[in-house]
């Protein structure tokens, strides 16, 4: 019973936590790479920090890759407020040249 109750931690606690968190730390920072609103370290930590998330789900299979899940887990909650003060609070979008602004039907 211990033994099945410490695998169910790991995969909800361990792997269960740090398999999302890295996805949403990559959907993050792929986006914000492309639409060029991070600086480049802040993406590429974001990178590297997301696909140690998504591999850390080893440590199921391989123990001696628990260090993942700490690594994921830790300095991601950092990475996530860093990148939070740096998106910028508004997104300007430009149209093509000579677009006309349609609200609601009508040209504005």
């Amino acid at each position: 019973m211990v033994q099945a109750l410490y695998w169910l931690d790991q995969a909800l606690g361990g792997s269960g936590f740090s398999v999302p968190f890295g996805i949403l730390i990559l959907g993050m920072s792929i986006p914000a790479a492309m639409l060029k609103l991070l600086s480049k370290w802040i993406v590429m930590f974001g990178i590297a920090l997301g696909i140690c998330g998504e591999l850390s789900w080893l440590n199921l299979i391989v123990p001696k890759t628990l260090f993942l899940v700490p690594l994921t887990r830790f300095p991601g909650f950092v990475w996530s407020i860093v990148a939070g003060f740096a998106l910028p609070s508004t997104i300007e979008r430009v149209g093509p040249a000579g677009a006309e602004r349609i609200i609601r039907g009508h040209v504005a």
